[in-house]
């Protein structure tokens, strides 16, 4: 015995061990849920705020183009105040422009009208002669289409006005793409002119024809293209603005109109070190944008480190349970005992809650669960039950005569009966004084549950032997179904009681089920 009980508390030690250490383990891999729960809640934050901007851009370039189709052929003053107040309302937007188609007949002639009205040096230009670059391939247009508006005019782009969209090799096949599209179309990223990178978004506009003024610059035509540029600096700083982590690399990838892709901007992160690389995840996420113009998609990394898992307050509870582990196996040796009696009482307490202590059956309560678990067996798989209620016939009669010690003997004896003339997976219990309720499971048919009846009373009305002689039993039984008596405990041992009533006005002693449904 005392090997025995050696051998439960040293494995009571290396449990509270092992628990101890899963407990340390829990807190860290609660530490790193928790971050990862603000990584997910960051990545939702700056994709609402990308996403926002996208938003914003294909706002601004259709209030832009529903501009460009009422303004005056030649009146950029009031394009310049519209695009002005655009920008201020929108900083992030470095340009808007327009450019206009021009048949490939009539580019003299144009070019000659805006040197009259307009600017004396303006001419026609191709942007690989503009930057000294080598022509590339580019999509074949039947017009001409000049950037004749730009605003802000910064010097540095100044030399853009007169430049062939479709000589840009980013932006020919976006600019054909335009073309009989009343939905924007982006370009790839490319570096501009002025430097630094951007993108542009374009719409085609088409406006009524107007009467032509020689006399009047004609920057806007019948058919044009609003432009909006975009640069990939504002995103970033957008982002780096709301980045409250510094330590997520986030790179942005946009999907152009022709299918490719072109990476938009990318964040700096510090690199990890070798352990926490080893012993923590990478966490990633990636985001697609399904914008309407501008897919875009967003990856997101964020490598674990062990500064952010060993906080001050995670320290500290690390610290409680390393004492723990030293004074757990001296708790343990001190209360093994008292634990073991606690254990034995506990078992005693619950059988007591659930069980009549005269007879061992279960008391109601238990009946009451098990009356439960078998509806719920009726409900899941049509499997139909009975509920059996017994009442002990002239039992008062035995109290007031013999005393209720030998009325226990009876009761004790019924008991006994009652378990053996049943089956293990049914449930005989003690509701009350000398009255017993059954709950017969699987019942196929009516006629089974009357026969468990008769085989219940049989085993009754036999005598008993007690301290007082042999004695004399019967018993009234009445018994209801589920469902054709009702679906409820309350309800089948009404119908039960019901029955068992008329078994006893007709003399007692027998058997008898509702001859109709209970509602």
């Amino acid at each position: 015995m005392l090997t025995t009980r050696r051998s439960s508390l040293i494995g009571f030690i290396i449990l509270a061990v092992g628990l101890v250490g899963f407990s340390a383990l829990l807190l860290l891999k609660s530490e790193t849920q928790r971050r990862e729960t603000r990584f997910s809640e960051y990545v939702r934050n700056i994709t609402g705020i990308v996403h926002n901007r996208l938003d914003t851009n294909e706002a601004v370039l259709a209030g832009f183009s529903a501009f460009l189709q009422a303004v005056d052929q030649s009146d950029t003053d009031a394009a310049a105040r519209y695009a002005a107040a655009v920008l201020s309302a929108y900083p992030h937007i470095y340009m808007l422009e327009a450019a206009r188609a021009v048949p490939i007949a009539e580019q003299a002639a144009f070019e000659n009208l805006l040197r009259r009205t307009w600017r004396p040096d303006f001419e026609l230009k191709d942007f690989p002669s503009l930057t000294q670059q080598p022509a590339q391939h580019q999509a074949y247009l039947t017009e001409t289409w000049p950037v004749l508006f730009m605003y802000p005019l910064l010097p540095e782009s100044s030399s853009i006005y007169g430049v062939r969209l479709e000589t840009v090799a980013y932006l020919s096949y976006a600019l054909a793409r335009t073309q009989n599209n009343q939905k924007p179309v982006v370009s790839p990223v490319f570096s501009m002119y002025e430097g630094g990178n951007a993108y542009i978004l374009m719409q085609s506009v088409i406006r009524p024809e107007q009467a032509r003024e020689n006399t009047r610059p004609n920057f806007f035509g019948s058919t044009m293209v609003s432009l909006l540029l975009i640069k990939t600096g504002s995103l970033l700083d957008a982002v780096n603005n709301a980045n409250v982590d510094p330590l997520v690399h986030i790179s942005a990838v946009l999907k152009t109109a022709a299918g490719t892709e072109s990476n938009v901007f990318s964040t700096q992160a510090a690199q990890a070190g070798f352990l926490d690389r080893l012993f923590l995840p990478l966490l990633t996420d990636r985001v697609e944008i399904k914008s309407v113009s501008q897919p875009m998609t967003l990856s997101f990394e964020r490598q674990l480190r062990l500064g952010d898992v060993l906080t001050g307050e995670t320290l500290i509870i690390l610290a409680v349970l390393a004492g723990t582990l030293v004074l757990m196996p001296v708790v343990l040796i001190r209360h093994f005992k008292a634990i073991e009696r606690a254990e034995l009482e506990h078992e005693r307490s619950a059988y007591l809650a659930s069980h009549d202590v005269l007879t061992q059956l279960p008391n109601r309560y238990l009946f009451a669960d098990r009356f439960d678990q078998a509806l719920s067996d009726w409900k899941e798989n049509g499997i139909p039950f009975a509920v059996m209620l017994i009442d002990l016939d002239h039992f008062k009669k035995i109290n007031d005569k013999y005393g209720h010690e030998v009325g226990d003997q009876v009761l004790w004896a019924v008991a006994n009966r009652m378990l053996q003339a049943t089956r293990s997976c049914d449930t005989v219990a003690r509701y009350g004084g000398d009255e017993f309720v059954v709950l017969i499971t699987n019942i196929t048919q009516k006629e089974c549950a009357e026969i468990r009846a008769e085989r219940m009373l049989a085993a009754i009305s036999q005598s008993v032997e007690t301290t007082v002689g042999e004695l004399t039993l019967s018993c009234s039984i009445g018994v209801s179904l589920c469902p054709t008596h009702g679906q409820s405990l309350d309800t089948l041992l009404k119908a039960a009681d019901q029955a068992m009533y008329g078994v006893k006005e007709l003399g007692r002693k027998g058997v008898a089920m509702p001859e109709t449904r209970t509602v």
